[in-house]
């Protein structure tokens, strides 16, 4: 089973586009806190939402809000200078806004 749950803060969002057989399709970024580490580290995700969900959150993503995430980790590779490097992103089937 491959979901994936991610619990950050909305800190960029990507303009919404369309594919080439219509539909809606954007990215954006989330920051999740490591509070257990000394240095208060980061990780930030890359996402992306598709259909209503893309409409959803380019229309009400307010940059600096907490979301919830959940979705499949889907792992993208690219080639560059003979190296061949691996990108995660997180396909997401639902988002839910966080009040703190």
């Amino acid at each position: 089973m491959n979901e994936f749950t991610v619990l950050g803060v909305l800190d960029s969002i990507g303009p919404l586009e369309e594919t080439s057989s219509g539909i809606k399709v954007v990215n954006f970024v989330i920051t999740a806190n490591r509070p257990f580490k000394s240095n208060q580290s980061a990780d930030e995700f890359k996402v992306t939402a598709f259909k209503e969900l893309a409409e959803d959150i380019t229309a009400s993503g307010i940059i600096g809000t907490s979301v919830l995430v959940r979705g499949r980790l889907q792992s993208n590779n690219y080639r560059k200078d003979d190296k061949v490097y691996y990108s995660p992103e997180l396909l997401a089937e639902k988002i839910l806004y966080v009040c703190r």
